[in-house]
């Protein structure tokens, strides 16, 4: 959990493989396309974040928390206590990072009332995770992996039930600070024993979650109580759904997304309705006359025009998945020849009945294509 990764797609994965098999096999594939694409099949992305709270907690020697009042009328505040404090200043800062970068509420703080203690879990609030990884991408929505950080404590502060009260406020600001571990006194418990937080460096959270109950957690919490099992690591991803109806919502959705004027235009101008008229007036249906024109209009953002066909293929498997079309975009469908649409439609029709029929004999003409596509339920 921490510092960007970054995101991959299949394409991207094959092309990082080592050595030239992996490139030829995601060269092999773009140029088989040739250029067609369909933006309701599923692509496998994931945006995964790496163990840096992790390690820099472990180097702060993080052994529990402390929490009380920043005065007498100020906020609660909660600190990680570690033992050494260098240590645990660096994973506050690395948390100022992300919420520099994406708002206060960047880091999930969770507490599990879990008697006589309790246990306390941080992760990054997933949404944001997700948008510090990959950007305001709404186009494609990238499976998301995240890590934790989980401590269990023996005793608890009875303060920590009036923090819970507290946490369940409509407006409830905490504190979040750090503070180094003070040396045991003997005879003392450690619920009891002073320490002095570092309040220099403090983060001022929207709040935090408390719970009473362990059914009290939402779904996808983190935190866990000391006697429950490990979670479920085998649950397998659910299959992609390929039904028509599902790469029709996938297809509607990803190219209002990212082309969002050119839909426009295509539905409500009269010059835009007409080239749509010719395009199924010679076979195409209306998804694949609609798709074809926006595939066509995809190069229009290309920053360069390289030499290179692989190249050129390449380019633009990338950048569907980044472009937003502005509204003041000029489109003009009178530029855009009927044969164009014509041969993109039979492209995209080919790419589609590549994946849903690993076996099919692609036909080279789009009637032909098309009798293809409702044999297997996509008509």
């Amino acid at each position: 959990m921490g510092c960007i990764m970054g995101k991959k797609t299949q394409h991207q994965k094959r092309a990082k493989a080592k050595g030239p098999a992996g490139e030829a096999r995601a060269d092999a594939s773009l140029l088989t396309d040739a250029g067609g694409y369909d933006w309701g099949w599923p692509r496998t992305e994931m945006a995964a974040a790496n163990l840096e709270l992790i390690r820099r907690l472990s180097a702060g020697g993080f052994s529990g928390c402390a929490y009380g009042l920043m005065s007498p009328d100020g906020p609660p505040f909660l600190s990680l206590v570690g033992t050494n404090l260098a240590g645990m200043k660096s994973a506050m800062a690395l948390i100022r990072e992300w919420s520099d970068a994406v708002g206060p509420n960047a880091l999930q703080l969770e507490i599990l009332l879990d008697d006589p203690g309790y246990a306390i879990a941080l992760s990054q609030q997933p949404d944001l995770l997700r948008l510090r990884l990959t950007g305001l991408d709404t186009v494609l929505q990238p499976m998301l992996m995240t890590t934790s950080v989980m401590k269990t404590l023996d005793t608890r502060h009875p303060f920590l039930q009036q923090l819970a009260q507290y946490a369940n406020e409509p407006i409830a600001p905490i504190v979040l600070t750090v503070a180094q571990q003070p040396p045991s006194r003997p005879g003392a418990p450690i619920s009891t024993i002073g320490f002095r937080p570092d309040h220099a460096n403090a983060i001022m959270l929207p709040g935090l979650n408390i719970y009473a109950r362990a059914e009290d957690r939402p779904a996808f919490s983190a935190v866990r109580g000391r006697h429950e099992p490990p979670p479920e690591l085998t649950k397998r991803f659910p299959d992609s759904d390929h039904s028509p109806q599902a790469l029709a919502r996938q297809r509607e959705r990803r190219l209002k997304a990212a082309l969002p004027k050119t839909l426009h235009v295509l539905r409500h101008r009269q010059d835009g309705k007409a080239l749509l008229d010719r395009a199924k007036a010679a076979g195409c249906t209306p998804w694949q006359a609609e798709q074809a024109v926006c595939n066509l209009r995809v190069p229009d953002f290309l920053a360069y025009q390289p030499n290179g066909k692989a190249k050129r293929l390449a380019m633009l498997d990338k950048i569907r998945s980044v472009i937003v079309e502005p509204a003041s975009t000029s489109f003009k469908p009178e530029t855009i020849e009927l044969e164009a649409v014509l041969e993109q439609a039979k492209l995209d029709a080919a790419f589609l009945v590549r994946r849903l029929d690993k076996d099919a004999k692609v036909s080279g003409n789009l009637a032909d294509l098309n009798a293809q596509l409702r044999e297997l339920g996509h008509g």
